[in-house]
C-alpha cells in the first residue's frame, strides 16, 4: 500500500518517520531544508518510545505528479495551510484513495471535501509530543502517540481497516472509530478551551490561576462549546467542564498552547490558527444561534491588535 505523509513537521514527522521506518511502501511529500536534509541523510528520529534511529522514505518530493497517486495520504499541515496542501496533494489522489487529516481543528473533511477530488475522505486526531528540532531532524519528547480515525457517517471502509493495521504494525496506537465525530469534538474542546483561556487572559496556565474567577472562566468557555456541540448534534459528557478544571489546575505554570505561543510571539493572527481554532467556534456559534462571548473576547484580543498593527 502506497502511504504519503504530507507535512514532515512535528506530527507528520514522527508519523512518516515511524511508518518509513516499517513499512517500504512510505513517501513524504516534503519542502524546503527539511526536503534537503531528508534527501542528504535519510530523516532522523529522536524518540522516548522508538528509540533513536533514521527513516528512508521510498521518495521525498515537494512534487505531487512526482510522488504519483497514492492509496493513503496523511496530511499533517498548520490549519491555515490546509487549503493549499488540499491543492497541492490533488496529483495523488483518486477515488479509491484514503485522505485522512491530523491536524487541530474539528470535523476538518468539511473543510476539504470540496477542495479535493472524490475520495474516501476521513477525519482524524492524533495524541502526540513531538516537534521540529531542525531541518531533517524529529524529537519525539513524551511516550504517548496514538492515532484516532474514522469516517464522519461511522461508515468503515476496508482501506481503513488495512491502514490501522499497517499503523499498529508500526508501533503507532491506532483505533478506527465508529463515531470519529464524538472523538473529534472531546479533542478539540480540549485543545480548543486551553488555547481560549491563554488568549482572553494573555499569559500561561499560572496567570489564568491568579485570577480567583478562573474556574468559573474555564467552565464558561466549556459551557459555550457543549453548547454549540449539542445544537449540532452532539452529545458530550456534563463531566468534561470538571475533568477539564482539574487537568488545568495541574498543569505547570509556563504552560501555553501552540497557538498562544505563536501569537504572544508576534506572528500575525492571519499567519496562526486563530481562525482555525477559535474563530470556527465562533462561527458554529453564529450558525447553530449559540452565543460564544469568552471565545470572541478571547479572538479579538488578538484579531484586532493584528489589524491595528497593519
Amino acid at each position: 500500500m502506497k502511504i504519503a505523509v504530507f507535512g514532515i513537521g512535528g506530527i507528520g514527522g514522527i508519523i512518516g518517520g515511524v511508518l518509513a521506518k516499517s513499512h517500504a511502501d512510505t513517501y513524504f511529500y516534503v519542502r524546503g531544508k527539511n526536503l534537503n536534509a531528508i534527501r542528504q541523510n535519510g530523516l532522523k528520529v529522536q524518540s522516548v518510545l522508538w528509540g533513536d534511529f533514521t527513516a528512508h522514505p521510498k521518495l521525498a518530493s515537494d512534487k505531487a505528479a512526482e510522488l504519483g497517486v497514492m492509496d493513503a495520504i496523511f496530511v499533517s499541515c498548520k490549519g491555515y495551510g490546509l487549503k493549499e496542501a488540499c491543492e497541492a496533494i490533488i496529483p495523488m489522489v483518486e477515488p479509491e484513495t484514503a485522505v485522512i487529516p491530523l491536524l487541530n481543528g474539528i470535523v476538518v473533511s468539511d473543510i476539504m471535501e470540496p477542495l479535493l477530488p472524490r475520495c474516501i475522505l476521513a477525519d482524524g486526531t492524533i495524541h502526540v509530543f513531538s516537534h521540529l528540532e531542525k531541518p531533517g531532524y524529529i524529537v519525539h519528547s513524551a511516550g504517548l502517540c496514538g492515532i484516532v480515525f474514522g469516517m464522519k457517517d461511522g461508515n468503515r471502509p476496508s482501506k481503513l481497516e488495512k491502514i490501522a493495521v499497517i499503523l499498529s504494525n508500526a508501533g503507532i496506537k491506532t483505533v478506527l472509530s465508529d463515531n470519529i465525530l464524538l472523538d473529534s469534538w472531546r479533542k478539540y474542546i480540549a485543545m480548543c478551551s486551553n488555547s481560549v483561556a491563554f488568549c482572553y487572559y494573555d499569559g500561561p496556565a499560572g496567570k489564568v490561576r491568579e485570577d480567583p474567577n478562573h474556574e468559573k472562566v474555564l467552565r464558561a468557555v466549556i459551557g459555550e462549546m457543549i453548547a454549540v456541540a449539542a445544537a449540532k448534534g452532539i452529545v458530550l459528557p456534563e463531566t468534561m467542564a470538571d475533568h477539564h478544571v482539574e487537568d488545568f489546575s495541574k498543569m505547570p505554570p509556563d504552560t501555553i498552547s501552540s497557538l498562544y505561543r505563536d501569537l504572544s510571539g508576534g506572528k500575525p493572527a492571519n499567519k496562526t490558527e486563530l481562525d482555525h481554532i477559535i474563530g470556527r467556534m465562533i462561527e458554529f456559534g453564529r450558525q447553530t444561534g449559540v452565543e460564544t462571548p469568552y471565545h470572541k473576547a478571547a479572538y479579538e484580543r488578538f484579531a484586532l491588535k493584528y489589524t491595528r498593527e497593519r
